[in-house]
């Protein structure tokens, strides 16, 4: 795993988690506090600079159920993009999968690679991945993610990185809410380079209930 450095003002809390069957402990940023206040004081008035990371998302809850449910290969590669939490990644790796979890905020992988430890699991990997300059050096069978497109120009950096980084015959897995709008603009610069599928998911929880879609996408070839 990368060595990473949580900052000291991040205060943690543990908060129980199931999914297929197995029920993770995992260390949860306590207090917004620290995250609130920079944005403050750089005069940050809209989401920008907001810690995303720090949410564990439904859609990402729903892609692991699903991806669990595939019973895929265990000797499969498996990349998880914009992690954030990890959540996806953690459960995987505890179920046996070979998993590598990026993102670019340092923090983030260092939670993760805390909760690694924190529920035993071994064969998790933490990288950094900048998707503007990819530099992992390897490709993967297959690729998952929850939440990655918040803005237009984040389209077009991620299908580079999908066409990038996915082998030959491999599948990408992404998931979101319905009502990311963003989204709609990521299919339309994916579906030229890739065939897609797509499942929508219902999810139940904290009093609120949820659409989600999940994106398969498999390369073109001409």
């Amino acid at each position: 795993m990368t060595e990473n450095i949580l900052r000291d003002d991040i205060e943690l809390e543990p908060k129980a988690l199931a999914i297929g069957g197995k029920r993770l402990e995992i260390l949860c940023v306590k207090n917004l506090d620290p995250f609130i206040a920079e944005m403050e004081q750089a005069g940050r008035q809209d989401f920008e600079g907001f810690p995303f990371w720090v949410k564990i998302w439904e859609a990402s809850i729903v892609l692991t159920d699903r991806m669990l449910q595939m019973d895929l290969d265990k000797n499969k590669s498996i990349l998880e993009l914009g992690a954030g939490m990890g959540i996806t990644g953690l459960f995987l790796g505890a179920f046996g999968y070979r998993v590598t979890v990026t993102d670019n905020n340092h923090d983030a992988l260092e939670l993760v690679s805390r909760n690694a430890a924190h529920n035993g699991i071994e064969n998790l990997q933490t990288a950094e991945l900048d998707w503007h300059h990819p530099e992992i050096g390897k490709t993967f069978d297959i690729i998952c993610g929850s939440e990655l497109i918040y803005r237009k120009s984040d389209a077009e950096p991620v299908v580079n990185i999908l066409k990038q980084l996915l082998k030959p015959e491999a599948t990408a897995y992404l998931a979101h809410d319905i009502s990311r709008m963003s989204m709609m603009h990521f299919m339309e610069e994916a579906e030229k380079n890739f065939h897609t599928s797509h499942k929508g998911m219902s999810f139940s929880g904290g009093g609120q209930k949820k659409q989600i879609v999940i994106h398969t996408l498999k390369k073109k070839y001409r």
